[in-house]
């Protein structure tokens, strides 16, 4: 592996971090105030967590299970945002577009 694949590997497998505390943060956060609900945001750290673990061993196939990813928020996300009347610059911004640029920085660290 190149010097430039390793970084973008890197630089991918950081951003994932990034999701992992976030929900992370969430979820305890609401659990220990006492809020039920903060159980929901343990399994997109999960997710997220094993995206991690494959995309170490195959970032080619993370990267594209992230596209992929991508492409059904977007399918999913754009009839919601739509309907509720909400610019879909926040949908693209805050979901779209971190699976987009993570997993095309996966499957370009996996091309060697």
């Amino acid at each position: 592996m190149d010097a430039g694949a390793r970084r973008a590997k890197i630089a991918a497998l950081a951003l994932l971090g990034l999701g992992v505390v976030f929900y992370l943060l969430f979820a305890v956060g609401e659990t220990a105030g006492g809020d039920i609900s903060g159980v929901q945001h343990f399994p997109p750290a999960a997710i997220l967590a094993v995206l991690m673990w494959v995309g170490w061993r195959r970032p080619r196939t993370a990267g594209i299970v992230l596209l992929a990813l991508a492409v059904l928020l977007v399918v999913v996300g754009v009839p919601i945002f739509v309907v509720g009347d909400r610019p879909l610059l926040s949908l693209a911004l805050v979901l779209v577009l971190p699976s987009v640029v993570t997993g095309l920085l996966l499957v370009w660290a996996g091309r060697c």
